[in-house]
């Protein structure tokens, strides 16, 4: 869920599929279907899709921001493991 977390923000960032799709290296198709399967498993619409543009929804809205902190709180997590050396010595 994380990698679909960060696809989302890339595409709401980007206000394009194609272009976050290009950033991520992946297909347009891939990513627009990793949104959907993001949507189905939480159960709300996230974007609201029209034509070739979208507008995020509430629901994206609160997602979209929530998402960020949760994956900046991983990173940062990922993190620990570099700097225990320098925290505590485990002898």
């Amino acid at each position: 869920m994380f990698q679909q977390m960060q696809y989302f923000i890339d595409v709401v960032d980007a206000h394009s599929f194609t272009q976050a799709a290009a950033d991520d290296n992946i297909s347009q198709s891939a990513i627009s279907q990793q949104i959907k399967e993001l949507e189905n498993n939480l159960g709300v619409l996230l974007l609201k899709r029209q034509g070739r543009s979208f507008e995020i929804t509430p629901a994206g809205q609160y997602f979209y921001q929530h998402s960020r902190d949760v994956l900046g709180q991983v990173k940062k997590l990922l993190k620990i493991p570099l700097e225990l050396p320098m925290i505590t010595n485990l002898n």
